[in-house]
Order: C-alpha cells, then sequence, then structure tokens
C-alpha cells in the first residue's frame, strides 16, 4: 500500500510542476518556485525517512536510535530546504546578490546542522530494499567503504572542502557560471549543502565519542569563521563590484551593483558570524565543563588510590600487586547506564567474543575475524556507522544484524542486562 502511496505521490509533485524553470516570472516579482526536482527530491527524502524509520520501529530498533529530536530536525530541515529553493527567495537570489547569500547561509547554516541532529543516514539504509543493505553491510565490513568514508570525514578533509568551496563558489567567474547554468548552480548548492553537513557533524558529536575535543573543534569552528568572513568583509569594504550579473536585478529593486554587492557582504559577515560565534560560545562552555569533570574525575582517582594504598600497608605491609587483567578482577562498579563491567568481561569470555576480535585484558581474546577493541572507549563509531554511545552499542550488542545486515557479526542472543554489562567493560578501555 504505502509503494502506491509513495508512486502516486512523486508522479503527482512530477505532473504538478511540469516543465517549471528555475527563476520564472518577471524582474522584481516574488512568487514561489515549484521547480520539478527539488519537489522530486524533498519527496524522496521524506518519503524514504518515513519508510525507514517505520521498518526500525516495527524491528524494535528506532526508538533508541532515532527518537522525537531526531524526527522533528529532520521535519526542519526539510523545511528549511524548502525556504532556500522553492518560496521566494529563491526568485530573490536569482535577482539581488545580497538574496542569493541568505540562500546559501539557510542551506549551511540552518539546513546543514538541522539534518545532523536528526541523523538520516541510518533511517535512508533501512529503507533500502533488504539486498541492498546487506551488500552495504559486506562492503562496510570488509572495510573499503567504511575506510573510504572515513577519510573523506575526517576533520581536516571536511575543513578543507567546506572553505574551499565556500571560497570558490563566491570567486566572480565560478559565481557567474552557476548563476548562468542551471546544472552548475544545482551542483553549487549541492557542494554547499554537503560540506556543511560534514562540517557540522564534526562540531555536533557526543562528548565523550568526538573525532576532536572540544578545545580543537573550537579552534576547527572558529578558523572556518575568520576564512569564511573574508569575502564578506572584502564585499563591503572594497569599491569595486565584483557581480555585474545581479545589474537588471538590483535595479528593479532600486539599489546599484555596489550597494547589493555591500548588502551582501554585510549579511555573509555579521548574521553568519554570529551562527559561528554561538556554536563557538557552547564548544567553549562544554570544554570547561569537560575540564572540570576530568579534574574531578583526576581528584577522585588519586583520592581512591591513596586510600587503596593506605588500606594494602596496613592489612598486608608493602604487597606488590602483580598480574595482567583478567575477567576475575576487573573492578564491579556498576555504570550510569545499568551495566557492570565486572560481569561484562566474564560475559565476554563465556560468549567466545576472542576468537573473533582482539580485547585488551580478556584471557585469549586475539581473534583476528573481527577489528581489535582497543580503545573501543574512545572510538567515534561503533561498526562504522552508529554514534559510540551506550544505547547504540547496547542495541549493536544484542541485534548487530538490524544494523548492518550481512555483517560478519552473528547476534549472539544477549539479553538487554548482558549487553549493558559488556558495554560497560568495553568503556572501560580507553
Amino acid at each position: 500500500m504505502w509503494k502506491l502511496r509513495f508512486s502516486a505521490l512523486v508522479m503527482g509533485s512530477i505532473a504538478a510542476v511540469g516543465p517549471a524553470s528555475a527563476h520564472a516570472g518577471e524582474a522584481g516579482e516574488l512568487h514561489w518556485n515549484f521547480e520539478g526536482w527539488v519537489i522530486v527530491s524533498l519527496t524522496l527524502a521524506a518519503s524514504l525517512y518515513c519508510i525507514g524509520l517505520r521498518r526500525m520501529r516495527i524491528r524494535g530498533s528506532g526508538r533508541s536510535i532515532v527518537g522525537r529530536v531526531e524526527i522533528i530536525s529532520f521535519s526542519a530541515g526539510i523545511a528549511s530546504l524548502v525556504l532556500a529553493l522553492l518560496s521566494p527567495l529563491d526568485v530573490l537570489g536569482a535577482e539581488l546578490f545580497s538574496g542569493h547569500m541568505v540562500q546559501h547561509l539557510v542551506l549551511m547554516l540552518v539546513a546543514a546542522p538541522l539534518f545532523v541532529w536528526a541523523r538520516p543516514l541510518i533511517v535512508f539504509l533501512w529503507a533500502l530494499p533488504r539486498g541492498v543493505r546487506k551488500s552495504i553491510g559486506r562492503l562496510w565490513a570488509g572495510g573499503r567503504l567504511g575506510g573510504f568514508f572515513r577519510v573523506l570525514t575526517a576533520p581536516l578533509s571536511v575543513w578543507l572542502a567546506f572553505c574551499g568551496l565556500f571560497a570558490f563558489w563566491h570567486l566572480p567567474r565560478p559565481y557567474a557560471w552557476a548563476l548562468a547554468h542551471e546544472p552548475v548552480h544545482i551542483v553549487e548548492h549541492l557542494c554547499f549543502f554537503i560540506s556543511a553537513f560534514a562540517f557540522w557533524s564534526v562540531v555536533i558529536e557526543p562528548g565523550a565519542r568526538r573525532r576532536l575535543d572540544y578545545g580543537a573543534t573550537l579552534l576547527f569552528v572558529a578558523t572556518a569563521a575568520i576564512l569564511s568572513a573574508l569575502p564578506g568583509a572584502l564585499m563591503v569594504l572594497t569599491s569595486r563590484a565584483f557581480y555585474p550579473d545581479h545589474a537588471e536585478g538590483a535595479a528593479h529593486w532600486g539599489l546599484t551593483l555596489l550597494e547589493d554587492q555591500h548588502l551582501a557582504g554585510l549579511i555573509m559577515w555579521i548574521p553568519a558570524g554570529f551562527v559561528y560565534m554561538a556554536a563557538i560560545a557552547i564548544l567553549f562552555v562544554l570544554w570547561l565543563r569537560a575540564s572540570e569533570r576530568r579534574a574531578g574525575a583526576s581528584l577522585q582517582k588519586y583520592a581512591a588510590l591513596s586510600s587503596t594504598l593506605v588500606l594494602l600497608l596496613v592489612v598486608a605491609g608493602c604487597e606488590e600487586v602483580t598480574g595482567a587483567q583478567s575477567p576475575g578482577n576487573v573492578t564491579p562498579v556498576p555504570t550510569s547506564f545499568g551495566g557492570d563491567p565486572g560481569r561484562g568481561a566474564v560475559m565476554i569470555a563465556q560468549t567466545g567474543c576472542g576468537s573473533c576480535h582482539t580485547i585488551p585484558g580478556i584471557t585469549g581474546a586475539n581473534g583476528l575475524v573481527g577489528p581489535p577493541l582497543t580503545q573501543m572507549g574512545r572510538r567515534i563509531y561503533v561498526a562504522g556507522l552508529l554514534r559510540n554511545t551506550p544505547d547504540n552499542m547496547i542495541t549493536w550488542l544484542r541485534d548487530p544484524q538490524a544494523i548492518v545486515p550481512g555483517n560478519a557479526m552473528p547476534n549472539m542472543g544477549l539479553q538487554d542486562q548482558q549487553a549493558r554489562d559488556i558495554a560497560a567493560y568495553l568503556y572501560t578501555l580507553h
């Protein structure tokens, strides 16, 4: 039934838009731009998201991975793309350089971070046919797809792409090229959105599983903000008009080319700067909190160590404590999510995880089938796809085939508490 509804929706959208052009209408006249490829693309994305979310919920994996906040973020992201690409703002962007800057900033500073919050990639994967999901899972498990993805999403690669593409498309010649050819214009917008999505993916990450710590992320955002502001400052301070293609549109709105350019520079410089400054301020606060937590944890660690040493001296004299870590001597301290690392170590040994993985502290755990689990507590992703959070780790341990169908890790039939205990032990590996 849903397939028929989806087909009817897409076909209806195509029929409704017909041969609509990108910027139809008289100069100075604002109207909605019902462009076919945009409507079909947004309809397809929303439909795939609904299908994937429904399948995840039926399987029981949805709520722990995609909650209400993510769904609201996805809906707001779709709405922001409608604003940027279909509303009168798109027509205004064809006439005024300043309108075009607003359109770019909506794509990069509003739509992109909203979609990062929504975490749509795992949902889109579930919307694909089972056979396709298994093929992607095998490619990912084999390391080829996952390795390529990790190179593309490395912070340095993301920073260079974000800043480089922003600078390139605001050079006068590439900008005029995109304005004159609609396919190039589409590529320009895709470059802005995809590079911004990757950029905000580095910035918005779980605190304990980040690719960059908060201090490095603050520098990551600040340097990008400075480089992004330079073109705007140049547009404001110069007395030369760099974008002559907007001469007719600016005249219809009672502006000279230079006035339109100055307005665009102010928009790029000030409102965009506020977004970056807000991100920097939030990161600074999170950085301070993380530093306080580390300092507090260090004090507690040293206090506990001192107390332990005093106790050992009193009870047993200066007895030397030796021996490698094993499942029997992991301190059974429950975690905030209800797992016990001591029981988790015993469970890892009993279930034979070491036959496939190398796991520090577990006797005989030197398998080479799966990836080594060293420093699992510091990793950013579980299975190269899910953010490394306790909920996602537990979901992966209980039903890995539901996340990446066809991958090499079998379902081990773990109960919820058993998965929590194993996750608790893995998070002790730093």
